[in-house]
């Protein structure tokens, strides 16, 4: 009858099942899964207001893993920019020693995860930095990454107009794939923002 069950690893090998299954709930965040929602419900929660881009990067995804020291080099290369926030509900943020630098905790840098994101709120003009700065680190790293990338839809006639952030990363050589999300505003907002407002 307990011929099959789930071992239950100590620290800090039991990083590898939280990121790796995304039905597992992380115990300091309580949020399942290897980030946040925010990017797909921002139309509710407003996490990313006018000027700003919400911005992801990918790590490990798809099928190769990544480990927390390569997940490093990425984050302190974009921390190195400066004015940037990494989203403090993300269980990759919870992990860094030093959210200034993007430093993560030793303890975890050599355990290796299905895939990370590290999440962050920029100005909108500092997309093509971080874009930069991510390409020049993948140089240095043994697994994939990829951007995620949102923002709210401003008025305007043309794509250009209407989606500033994805009109930046399409300048600093980013392919956008077809499959992007569209939220359209129909969820209650649980914020207030009057700023930019058109």
């Amino acid at each position: 009858m307990d011929a099959l069950y789930e071992p239950m690893p100590e620290w800090p090998r039991s990083v590898r099942g939280t990121f790796s299954n995304p039905l597992v709930e992380h115990k300091e965040t309580r949020i399942p899964g290897r980030g946040t929602e925010e990017m797909k419900t921002n139309d509710v929660t407003g996490r990313f207001k006018w000027g700003e881009a919400g911005m992801a990067v990918e790590m490990g995804r798809p099928g190769t893993g990544a480990r927390f020291r390569d997940i490093e080099k990425v984050a302190m290369a974009i921390a190195a920019l400066g004015n940037i926030t990494f989203e403090p509900k993300n269980p990759i943020t919870g992990l860094m020693a030093d959210k200034s630098t993007g430093r993560m905790n030793p303890e975890v840098l050599d355990e290796k995860v299905l895939s990370a994101i590290i999440e962050m709120t920029v100005p909108l003009n500092r997309i093509p930095d971080i874009i930069g700065a991510v390409r020049r680190v993948t140089r240095e790293i043994s697994t994939v990454c990829s951007f995620d990338l949102t923002c709210k839809v401003h008025p305007g006639n043309t794509r250009e107009e209407m989606l500033p952030a994805f009109e930046l990363a399409r300048q600093a050589g980013v392919q956008m794939t077809i499959n992007g999300k569209t939220n359209i505003g129909l969820g209650k907002p649980l914020y207030v923002e009057t700023e930019g407002a058109k």
